[in-house]
């Protein structure tokens, strides 16, 4: 249970590995000319969401396949699609966590939150600190809607884990469409993260 945790914890991590922003969207440049810009911009945009859902898919010691929502401030359902705990599913509410095995929900003793890190830890003011190597490497389209795609490198505030990273960003809406991230140590090896914004979610406690 212990390592499907923590799973789950670097999971959210991921999800903080990325903010969207785009050319043409609030708060971007022009094209990339400024891609250092454009990333913190993007950032700040994403970090203000109340919503949004990520789907992953990565490699770590084994496979990694998951569903991650999450509602502002701090409620997470998280849905472990492969690998490890395929077909377990955790609600994490303030200090609340509630875990899923089989068809029975139950609610895990303790501070079960403690143990996730924030979504945000990444793309903090403090998390950019260590962004560099920011390039603009031109267009894409994903589901038929444009897409801006950036690359940097960055390391995580938790851990101090070197990664590389490639974001596509929605033209129009300036959030995040998809990343894709590399790490040079540590278990998790890549990461791709595929982000619905737009769906409504809603997260609450499956048993009293």
């Amino acid at each position: 249970m212990l390592l499907l945790v923590a799973s789950v914890g670097m999971g959210c991590k991921l999800i903080d590995s990325i903010r969207g922003g785009g050319a043409g969207g609030p708060g971007i440049g022009r094209f990339g000319s400024d891609p250092r810009a454009d990333i913190v911009a993007a950032s700040k945009k994403f970090t203000e969401l109340k919503f949004f859902s990520a789907k992953m898919e990565g490699v770590g010691q084994t496979e990694i396949k998951s569903q991650v929502d999450y509602v502002a401030p701090d409620r997470f359902h998280v849905k472990y699609l492969g690998g490890t705990g395929a077909g377990m599913e955790l609600i994490m509410i303030g200090n609340q966590s509630f875990m899923k095995t089989g068809n029975s929900w139950n609610k895990m003793p303790g501070d079960g939150n403690s143990s996730i890190p924030t979504l945000r830890d990444s793309f903090t003011e403090e998390g950019l600190k260590t962004l560099t190597d920011a390039k603009f490497e031109g267009t894409d389209t994903i589901d038929g809607k444009d897409a801006l795609i950036y690359s940097y490198k960055n390391v995580t505030p938790k851990g101090d884990f070197p990664f590389t990273c490639k974001m596509w960003v929605g033209k129009e809406t300036g959030l995040p469409m998809r990343i894709y991230a590399e790490y040079s140590n540590g278990v998790l090896k890549n990461m791709t993260i595929n982000y619905d914004t737009e769906t409504p979610i809603t997260i609450e406690p499956p048993i009293k």
